[in-house]
């Protein structure tokens, strides 16, 4: 499920919680996975797959660090979503890394401005559009529309008007937020 608003918020999205498998289970499933949510497009998530399968070490390198971008973003926007700060640590591993995924890419215009593009067929390159995101999300925000879901430990960016947004999704946790609640009212009236 993608609900976090941001590329690198759905990639924190992707541990604890067991509605979905995780998709950084093995190499094939995050490929699928940075393609539905536009971080490589189909045709290069299928080249990265078969790439994959047949060089299962660089795939299982590529994996793990795919695992320490996510404990890294989840150290730098959960605090956040919390009201805090988040450790020094871990701001400079962010850097470190989207700067090496700049180094890696090239400028192309991009509706009105410019952005990042990557080429080839490394095993990391869904990786960097996240890194450049995330790095993108602390730098021009919206931070002060960051938050955690009342229900899971999901992180979203609330784009309401009114900025009342409490569950990653109505679908799932607000909806069943609001059936807990019909449910003790059911009990309640009952008595």
């Amino acid at each position: 499920m993608i609900v976090g608003g941001d590329p690198a918020l759905d990639l924190v999205n992707t541990v604890g919680d067991d509605r979905v498998p995780d998709p950084l289970d093995d190499y094939e499933s995050f490929a699928a996975w940075a393609a539905r949510i536009g971080a490589v497009d189909d045709a290069t998530a299928s080249r990265l797959s078969a790439r994959g399968r047949r060089d299962a070490a660089a795939a299982g390198r590529a994996l793990t660090a795919a695992r320490d971008l996510r404990v890294a973003l989840d150290h730098v926007f959960r605090p956040l979503a919390a009201g805090g700060a988040p450790p020094p640590d871990a701001l400079e591993q962010l850097a470190v890394r989207a700067g090496s995924a700049v180094e890696r890419g090239r400028l192309v215009r991009d509706d009105g401005a410019f952005g990042v593009a990557w080429d080839g067929d490394h095993l990391e390159r869904p990786l960097w559009p996240l890194e450049v995101a995330a790095l993108d999300l602390l730098r021009s925000g919206p931070l002060d529309r960051l938050k955690g879901c009342e229900d899971c430990p999901w992180l979203f960016l609330d784009t309401s008007r009114n900025r009342s947004r409490r569950w990653c999704s109505m679908n799932v946790c607000g909806g069943a937020a609001k059936m807990r609640r019909y449910r003790a009212r059911q009990a309640t009236a009952g008595r």
